[in-house]
Order: structure tokens, then C-alpha cells, then sequence
């Protein structure tokens, strides 16, 4: 009888202790904003931040929700900290279809450890990884991310550390633009070199695009205007599949950064990509014609007409 008391006041007791651990873990949310680094004495340079200049985390038990930026473009990832794997889209460079990740979570006394367990590139063939993050917190206000990932000629494992200051809460998320559901397949039409003319004035002026056909995720395409044996314009443009959809970038005469479309309607012949916070156009839409002729039309506001020009293809 004795011996059973002592079993479940010890059981009693571990209760006890895995609640009150729970209840003193900290709270990560917030915006946290990272803090200059040192110049390493290598390079003269300064580490780049773990996770980027600003994260964005909002933590409610059993989950934390973290928002980073990656390649250019923000990536939200929820993990779940009981350890369980979690899959995530990962933003890909520019031009190129998006990967995916398989994450695990879990705490470790008062800290976050978050690892990276693996990689799915767009071809789909997994590459197994062991990238570790520690999220403590040393302060209120004060984040220390430890990275621990093994570097390609080192022998040892590598671990960087990046500071950040809360700034305030968890920022809300953008308003995305309602996107289409598609593959590159749908929009494989566009392929092809095309040339027409814009306007009737003299000498004439010649707008050319050429798009390769689907491959790898992405179309690739770059387009010149021609007047007078002059080039007074050109552009790249890309389209690319990104979380289910597709993302058309232009970067008018090579600018930097580039501008994304997302893809908002799809049909059989027709595809239209928006972008509402762009100065001009907010909208590009590519539509296949009856007569095998491929007609570009991009606009401002909605009261304004779209401009329109029309191609054929050159064999």
C-alpha cells in the first residue's frame, strides 16, 4: 500500500513539475528586429542575420508561426512544438519554381529548437539535412538564434549567432492577392519568339518577345522594342510556378528588384496576372487568339483602358 502511495505522489509530483515548466516557457511573440553585427576579422564583413534583418513570430502553445524573409520573399512556416515533422513551401530565387522543407520543433528546457530535417527541391527528390536553430530568449526583449549546420569543406559543424529586439507585437499579415490555381503546363501556349508593331508611326516600332517552353518550374523570356536600328527598351520576364500558382516577374531593363504578378485567372487560352500595389501596370494579361496570334494587354486603375498589343509567331 505504501509502495503504490509513493508511486503516484511521484507521478503526482513529475505532473506537477511538467506543468509548472510549461507554465514559466516563454512567449516569443513579436516583431524582432536584428541587431548590427560585428565585422568578422576574415572578411571585415558582417555576418549576415540568421534569419534575416526582421521574423515575425506569433506563439500560441502548441504552435509557433514564424514569418521570415526568404529569397527576396516572405515564407511563413507554423511549427508544431511537440517534435512532430512539418512540411513548408520555400521561396526560391528569382526565375526559379519554389522548394519545400520538412521541419521539426521541439523545446529544450526554456528554449525553442527548431531543426531542418529536410529538403524537397522542385524536381521532388528529397536531400536529407541537419540545420539547427535555438531560439532563446535572454531577455523580455531579447532573441538569440543559434544556427548549427555543417559547412561544405569544414570538418566540424558551424554555429553563427544572430541578436534580435522585440520592436512590438506580431505584425498582421499582407493582404495577399486572391491567386489561381495552375501548373506551367496551362501557359505553355506562350512559348515561342513573337514579333509585332506598336503604333503607325514612321520608322515603325517593333516590340519582340521570346519565351522557352516549360521547364525545371519556370518559363524564361526576354523582350526588346526596336526602333529606327535603335533598342529603346528591353525587358526579362519569367514565369514560374510558386505554392500552387504562378508568378510572372518583369524587370524592365534589367531593374532590380524585380516586380511579381501573381496569377489571378486561367483559362484555356488566357491568363491574367495582378499585382495591386504596382504603380503601373497593376494588371498583364496574355491572351491566345483564333488565329494562332498572341495578344499582350496591361492597365493601371480600373477606369483606365488597357493598352494592348498584338503578335504573331515567327517559325
Amino acid at each position: 500500500m505504501r509502495s503504490w502511495l509513493v508511486c503516484v505522489s511521484a507521478v503526482g509530483l513529475l505532473a506537477s513539475s511538467a506543468d509548472a515548466n510549461a507554465r514559466q516557457r516563454p512567449d516569443f511573440s513579436g516583431t524582432w528586429v536584428a541587431t548590427p553585427a560585428a565585422a568578422a576579422p576574415t572578411t571585415g564583413r558582417p555576418a549576415l542575420p540568421n534569419y534575416g534583418p526582421q521574423l515575425n513570430i506569433t506563439h500560441a502553445e502548441p504552435a509557433l508561426t514564424l514569418t521570415r524573409t526568404l529569397a527576396g520573399a516572405p515564407a511563413t512556416i507554423k511549427y508544431v512544438l511537440d517534435g512532430s515533422e512539418v512540411a513548408s513551401r520555400m521561396p526560391a530565387r528569382l526565375c526559379e519554381a519554389d522548394s519545400g522543407a520538412k521541419w521539426t520543433a521541439a523545446w529544450d528546457g526554456s528554449a525553442v529548437v527548431i531543426t531542418l530535417v529536410g529538403a524537397v527541391p522542385p524536381n521532388g527528390k528529397a536531400v536529407k539535412m541537419d540545420v539547427r536553430s535555438t531560439l532563446t530568449l535572454e531577455s523580455p526583449d531579447t532573441l538569440r538564434v543559434d544556427m548549427t549546420a555543417q559547412t561544405t569543406g569544414q570538418t566540424a559543424p558551424r554555429t553563427t549567432t544572430t541578436v534580435y529586439k522585440r520592436t512590438g507585437p506580431p505584425s498582421p499579415a499582407p493582404a495577399l492577392v486572391p491567386k489561381a490555381q495552375a501548373t506551367l503546363a496551362q501557359v505553355g501556349w506562350i512559348a515561342g519568339v513573337w514579333t509585332g508593331a506598336r503604333g503607325s508611326s514612321t520608322p515603325e516600332t517593333r516590340i519582340e518577345e521570346r519565351w522557352t517552353p516549360p521547364a525545371g518550374g519556370a518559363m524564361l523570356a526576354v523582350s526588346r522594342t526596336l526602333r529606327d536600328g535603335l533598342m529603346p527598351a528591353f525587358e526579362f520576364l519569367c514565369i514560374v510556378e510558386r505554392d500552387g500558382g504562378l508568378v510572372y516577374t518583369a524587370m524592365p531593363n534589367g531593374r532590380s528588384p524585380a516586380t511579381d504578378f501573381t496569377l489571378t485567372k486561367i483559362d484555356a487560352t488566357s491568363a491574367t496576372f495582378e499585382n495591386p500595389a504596382h504603380d503601373f501596370p497593376k494588371m498583364i494579361r496574355y491572351t491566345l487568339g483564333p488565329d494562332g496570334s498572341l495578344e499582350a494587354a496591361i492597365s493601371g486603375t480600373g477606369g483606365e483602358k488597357p493598352q494592348t498589343f498584338v503578335f504573331k509567331r515567327q517559325e
